[in-house]
């Protein structure tokens, strides 16, 4: 397989989770945050494990809940939603410590919060 056969755009039609705008936000975030933690200087080990969690945890569960139904797909969400928030806090700690560039940071930060109210929608119960 090249390269392209792994990117997200080559399975739109096989999964669940490829019809959600929610699901493409979060990937961008897990991929521009994982850049982030890679320049991150030691010393910040403990932050640098808890935001590449919940990147991490974001994005699998927005996928996961893509393919439940009912409660258990809104409470997925909900789920996800807290870790965005969570990579969200970490980030703005890392950039007031100067442990990571600001404007690279406000970048993954502004994804995460179109990504917290997506979700936010996404886990309302429908009528």
């Amino acid at each position: 397989m090249d390269q392209q056969d792994h990117h997200p755009d080559a399975l739109q039609q096989h999964f669940d989770h490829h019809r959600l705008d929610a699901w493409r936000v979060a990937f961008e975030a897990l991929v521009e945050g994982d850049r982030i933690s890679k320049a991150i200087p030691r010393g910040y080990g403990k932050l640098k494990d808890q935001l590449a969690r919940a990147l991490q945890g974001a994005f699998t569960l927005t996928s996961e809940a893509a393919a439940r139904t009912g409660a258990d797909r809104a409470c997925r969400f909900r789920w996800a939603r807290a870790e965005a928030n969570e990579a969200a806090a970490v980030l703005e700690a890392l950039a007031q410590l100067r442990a990571a560039d600001p404007q690279a940071v406000a970048g993954v930060i502004a994804k995460l919060w179109r990504l917290s109210a997506m979700l936010t929608r996404l886990a309302m119960p429908k009528d």
